[in-house]
C-alpha cells in the first residue's frame, strides 16, 4: 500500500495540474518580491538624491518658488540685517549649496530684514562683569568698552552707555549694539597682568580679555585677511603686550594684530591648555607696576 502512495506521489509531481500550480505559485512570489523591491526604492528615495541649489542673493518668495519646484521644503530660520544687501534676500542657508538631499528635506533659510531689528537695554547696574555679559550676550547685544572709576563697589556696573551716552533699561536700540560699561575698581588704583591673546580668534579674545577686565579696543589685519574668507583670524600680536613682569590698569585698552597665517603665531597650538604660550611667562617674579600709558612696544610692521 505504501508503494501504491508513493507511486501516485510521484505521477501527481509529473501532472500538468502540478506543474501548472507551480508556475502560480512561481509567479506569484516574484511578482511580490519585485513590488516589494519597488515599494522599498521608493520608500527610500534610492538613487534620488536632489542637489540643494545656491538661494543667495534671492527675494524669499522667489527662492520658495525654486524649493518647491526641487520637491524641498523651506523654514526661516533667522533673519539679520545688512545695509550692503537687499532687503528680504537670502544671506544664508543650511544645507549648503551643492548638497545631495532626500525629497522633502528642510532647507533653513537665513534672510535680510527689511529693517533693523530693535532690542530692549537690559538693567546691568549693580551687577558684576560676568553677570553682565550673560545679559548682553541674552538680549543679543555686544560688549563694548571697558573703564573704571574709583568706588567701593568693586568690579561692579556702575553706568552702561552707548556712544558715550548713558542709556537707561528698557531703552530700545538696534540688534547687537555694543554696550560699554564702567566698573567700580575700589578705592585703590589696582593694575593687573594683561592676559595672553596669543593665537585666539578676536572673538574669543573679547571674553578673555573681559574676564580680566580689559577691552580690545582696535583689531588690524595683515594682508593674509581677506573679506569674505573661509579662515578664521587669529592673533598673532597684541599691544600691551602680556608679560609675567608688567601690571597695568585695569580697564586698559588693547589692540591686537590678526592674520590667517599661523605661522606668524608664536607658540600657536589650536587648545589652550595653559594660561600663557610660553613658559617663562607663567613666573610672577620681578613683576614691574606701570603706572600710565605711556611705555613702548615694538609694534609690527
Amino acid at each position: 500500500m505504501h508503494h501504491d502512495i508513493m507511486k501516485d506521489f510521484i505521477s501527481y509531481l509529473k501532472s500538468k495540474v502540478f506543474l501548472r500550480i507551480l508556475v502560480y505559485a512561481v509567479t506569484i512570489a516574484f511578482t511580490l518580491l519585485v513590488v516589494l523591491l519597488v515599494g522599498l526604492r521608493i520608500y527610500t528615495h534610492h538613487n534620488r538624491s536632489i542637489i540643494v541649489p545656491d538661494f543667495s542673493d534671492l527675494p524669499v518668495d522667489v527662492a520658495a518658488k525654486l524649493i518647491d519646484t526641487r520637491h524641498l521644503r523651506y523654514e526661516i530660520f533667522d533673519s539679520i540685517f545688512i545695509t550692503t544687501r537687499e532687503p528680504g534676500v537670502v544671506i544664508d542657508q543650511h544645507p549648503k549649496p551643492g548638497f545631495l538631499v532626500k525629497k522633502n528635506r528642510k532647507v533653513y533659510l537665513t534672510i535680510n530684514a527689511n529693517s533693523p531689528e530693535k532690542m530692549v537695554m537690559p538693567d546691568l547696574l549693580g551687577i558684576t562683569l560676568r553677570e553682565a555679559r550673560n545679559k548682553i550676550s541674552i538680549a543679543a547685544l555686544r560688549l563694548g568698552r571697558l573703564s573704571y572709576r574709583y568706588s567701593i563697589a568693586k568690579n561692579v556696573v556702575l553706568e552702561q552707555q552707548l556712544n558715550d551716552h548713558i542709556i537707561e533699561p528698557g531703552d530700545t536700540l538696534l540688534k547687537g549694539s555694543a554696550i560699554d560699561l564702567v566698573l567700580g575698581k575700589g578705592l585703590s588704583d589696582e593694575k593687573s597682568r594683561v592676559p595672553n591673546l596669543i593665537g585666539l580668534t578676536v572673538e574669543q579674545a573679547i571674553i578673555k580679555a573681559a574676564d580680566a577686565f580689559f577691552t580690545i579696543n582696535t583689531s588690524i589685519p595683515d594682508e593674509t585677511v581677506k573679506e569674505g574668507q573661509g579662515s578664521i583670524p587669529i592673533i598673532y600680536r597684541h599691544h600691551p603686550a602680556h608679560s609675567a613682569s608688567v601690571l597695568v590698569p585695569l580697564g586698559t585698552q588693547i589692540t591686537v594684530w590678526i592674520t590667517t597665517d599661523s605661522t606668524k603665531v608664536p607658540g600657536y597650538a589650536k587648545s589652550d591648555t595653559s594660561d600663557y604660550a610660553w613658559p617663562e611667562l607663567n613666573e610672577d617674579e620681578n613683576v614691574e607696576i606701570i603706572e600710565d600709558d605711556s611705555y613702548d612696544y615694538d609694534y609690527p610692521d
